[in-house]
């Protein structure tokens, strides 16, 4: 079964594998391979450890074992993130955590989500209802430029719902 929950400070050790797994199951067909391996570099523990204290930063569970986490900048509505195991992929846990990010996102009173998807994840992020934007390029934090389809997503007011 799988669990969403807030992340804590002792998952930073296991955040990093999920990121590099995730990323190195990439098609080569839609990034080079140096792209890629620049971009499976994780942060350092210290980076995530600052996104748990700082950010929406939540991981999905499965038999005590980390497979996803997706983190939410609230100050800029950014999905910064939305990674899962290639192993526990094709299961519907990309969405549980990115809705559980929105979730947060409304709470927070958050109009409008913005993220930059990596070209693989736009029809994962077409189907949670995000809009592409023209083809943009990325800076990674080691300086490689990567292509990235910035999108956006109008959250469903509280009041509009009812």
């Amino acid at each position: 079964m799988i669990i969403i929950r807030r992340a804590r400070q002792e998952d930073c050790q296991f955040i990093p594998s999920v990121h590099a797994a995730a990323v190195s199951g990439i098609s080569t067909a839609l990034y080079t391979p140096e792209e890629i391996q620049a971009w499976a570099v994780p942060k350092k523990p210290e980076s995530y450890e600052e996104s748990i204290r700082s950010k929406e930063f939540f991981v999905a569970e499965e038999d005590s074992v980390i497979v996803g986490f997706a983190v939410l900048n609230q100050e800029s509505a950014e999905v910064e993130a939305v990674y899962v195991s290639p192993g526990a992929g094709r299961r519907g846990i990309g969405l549980a955590v990115l809705g559980k990010l929105e979730e947060r996102a409304g709470a927070l009173g958050l109009a409008l989500l913005r993220l930059n998807a990596s070209l693989n994840a736009v029809p994962f992020y077409e189907r949670a209802g995000y809009v592409a934007q023209e083809e943009s390029k990325y800076r990674l934090s080691n300086g490689v430029e990567i292509a990235c389809v910035p999108m956006v997503k109008a959250m469903a007011r509280v009041a509009d719902a009812c």
